[in-house]
């Protein structure tokens, strides 16, 4: 099979960003679709070592590690070492997934379907096969996405909220149906119970936007802001405060994840905190 160079590119982009993509559905992480765009051209790029003589196993695999370390890297960017190591796994693993199943064909198919060399494969697609191969990936994710969220929900959680020089912790559960939003930023708000949130805070403003003003914090209080939310009972306005830091630890897997959100006092005493799944990254 005759290997062209702007087939080969063009259809590494095209694989490298539904990899990027399916890295960021596994991982709930932000990416800006221009940043997994220019991600995937980069790593376009190196797809080009198959046009060199074959390499030992042990540089192919560097080769594929630095690659897939810059296209992580260019994606989503650099938070702290934990999640970009995360992320880097679960990409690496997808196209470690991704390169073993096209190997397996190439060989089944001799060379005649697909070409595969210094890590690296080719694949002449008609423009049908790739919308097709799309539409199955994409598919793939969903059902992954669909069972994730559902074990996710079931679980029972500990929010562990830094600010003010102080720490605090309570339990929380995720509920795909807490969708409030930050009305400004577009940061998910986890709705907690607002004795919590003044174990933190102090006092906490009231709904019609008057304050409490026993605790005398004046630079907390003005940090607060009330944006609109609606439940099954009617709609209203919480007051939401953006901390400095929060942990959401999993109880039963004792796993960490970095939350960037912000945290919504709730009128209501619930038992737990409410957070929308996708916040865990």
């Amino acid at each position: 099979m005759f290997i062209y160079a702007d087939v080969l590119i063009i259809v590494n982009i095209y694989v490298d960003f539904l990899l990027i993509q399916s890295a960021k559905t596994i991982t709930h992480s932000p990416m800006k679709t221009s940043r997994g765009i220019i991600a995937a051209m980069l790593g376009s790029l190196f797809s080009l070592v198959i046009f060199l003589p074959r390499l030992p196993v042990w540089l192919m695999m560097l080769t594929k590690l630095i690659s897939s370390a810059v296209i992580v890297f260019t994606a989503f960017g650099y938070e702290n070492r934990r999640i970009y190591l995360k992320r880097l796994f679960i990409f690496y693993l997808t196209a470690f997934i991704y390169g073993g199943l096209g190997t397996g064909l190439a060989y089944i198919s001799g060379g005649k379907l697909l070409v595969s060399r210094n890590g690296i494969l080719y694949a002449d697609f008609s423009l049908p096969a790739l919308v097709i191969t799309s539409i199955a990936a994409y598919a793939c994710i969903a059902v992954y996405k669909h069972f994730a969220d559902t074990s996710e929900e079931e679980a029972v959680y500990t929010v562990i909220v830094s600010d003010c020089d102080k720490t605090v912790s309570f339990k929380a559960i995720s509920d795909t149906g807490n969708l409030l939003k930050d009305s400004f930023t577009g940061k998910p708000v986890i709705v907690c119970p607002a004795c919590e949130l003044a174990k933190l805070y102090g006092d906490i403003p009231q709904c019609d936007g008057t304050d409490i003003s026993a605790s005398g914090n004046i630079a907390v209080m003005t940090r607060w802001r009330l944006i609109p939310w609606s439940t099954a009972s009617g709609t209203g306005l919480i007051p939401v405060i953006l901390p400095k830091e929060i942990c959401i630890k999993n109880d039963e897997t004792g796993c960490f994840s970095k939350a960037d959100a912000y945290l919504g006092a709730s009128p209501s005493n619930n038992a737990y905190a409410v957070f929308h799944p996708k916040i865990l990254i």
